[in-house]
């Protein structure tokens, strides 16, 4: 019996022990100073708003394309004998170069032909008279004058064994060869107008409601090209009174005279190429230019007042680039947050960075 009561007391003793210790450990703690567990509040960046008329500059994309263009085809029948060096694709020609040349001695023997029939006609025409016979006078008459009109289409014929360029161009496609045998109507090449090329720019139902333009309004084209970015001075040509059912876009269309002119352009503007319009757009009254950023969603922006962001709905009434115009929603003096945080909502105490 004592030896099962020891057994007991020890562990007991320990225990008390134990608690006594701790208790001692917990009695000398030094007393924890109340902590400020606040949040520090996030800094953000803001810019003024101050209502004006803003003008609007209108941003489309187009490629340069000839004005005219046109299949070019033989007027008569016969074979190439002679083909111009600058006739190839790609090569520009002035208006009425000669391209190519047809075999013209069936119609050089056409055109002698008539002349001689129109000397025929003119000596019987004589002899009638000679004779005072009326009906072989008025039957010489129509003779002479059926042989003029056989020269005048002779000497056209002969004309058009010369097929030349009907208008400035640069050489699309060149399909005549030398020594290839034509037939009347077959197509010999393909011309695009070099005098005035055009750009149709699409702009969607938006853009062409600031597209108030008069014709002739200068119209800035750029591109870039390698390194440089070249510009060519346009103007608004019409603005088409349709919109396309496929793309439900407008189409603007803008010409540049003389586009491979150096003295007219500071570099040539080629055809097929792809450029960027600015189009001069209805200024917007009582608006900001902010940076698209601001918006969050629903057309919505933050504001700072009293150093607490507050939720605006505003009106976009139009778009460039990485900007965006608002011309509702907003007032003078209101500050529109800049910085985007993880997290923003209404009410949230924030503080204004002086950057």
């Amino acid at each position: 019996m004592p030896g099962k009561a020891i057994k007991l007391i020890i562990p007991l003793g320990v225990l008390i022990a134990a608690i006594l210790l701790a208790m001692l450990m917990v009695g000398s703690r030094e007393e924890l100073k109340p902590g400020n567990a606040a949040q520090p509040v996030p800094l953000v960046q803001a810019v003024a708003v101050t209502l004006s008329e803003v003008p609007i500059t209108i941003v489309a994309y187009g490629n340069v394309t000839s004005r005219y263009e046109l299949d070019l085809a033989s007027e008569v029948t016969g074979r190439v004998v002679w083909v111009a060096p600058e006739f190839e694709p790609g090569e520009i020609v002035a208006a009425g170069t000669v391209l190519l040349r047809i075999d013209p001695v069936n119609y050089q023997l056409a055109l002698a032909q008539a002349r001689a029939a129109l000397a025929t006609a003119n000596i019987a025409l004589a002899d009638a008279k000679a004779l005072k016979r009326q009906a072989a006078i008025g039957e010489g008459e129509l003779n002479i004058e059926a042989a003029r009109q056989r020269i005048v289409k002779a000497e056209q014929d002969l004309a058009y064994t010369e097929i030349k360029a009907p208008f400035a161009a640069v050489i699309d496609k060149q399909i005549a060869e030398p020594g290839q045998f034509l037939s009347t109507g077959q197509p010999v090449a393909r011309l695009l107008s070099s005098e005035i090329a055009q750009v149709t720019l699409p702009l969607t139902p938006s853009e062409a409601g600031f597209v108030e333009l008069s014709i002739g309004t200068p119209v800035m084209l750029r591109a870039q090209i390698g390194e440089q970015q070249q510009q060519w001075q346009g103007t608004l040509a019409r603005v088409e009174a349709r919109v396309d059912q496929q793309s439900r876009v407008t189409p603007v269309v803008v010409e540049v005279k003389s586009p491979y002119d150096t003295s007219v352009h500071p570099h040539r503007l080629p055809l097929g190429l792809f450029v960027e319009a600015m189009l001069p757009g209805r200024p917007v009254r009582a608006a900001v230019r902010l940076p698209g950023s601001v918006l969050h969603a629903d057309d919505s922006v933050f504001v700072v007042a009293d150093n607490v962001l507050q939720r605006k709905r505003v009106n976009v009434i139009h778009r460039e680039g990485d900007n965006v115009v608002i011309n509702g929603g907003l007032e003078s003096g209101d500050k529109v947050v800049t910085t985007r945080l993880e997290l923003m909502f209404e009410g949230m105490k924030v503080e204004l960075s002086d950057g």
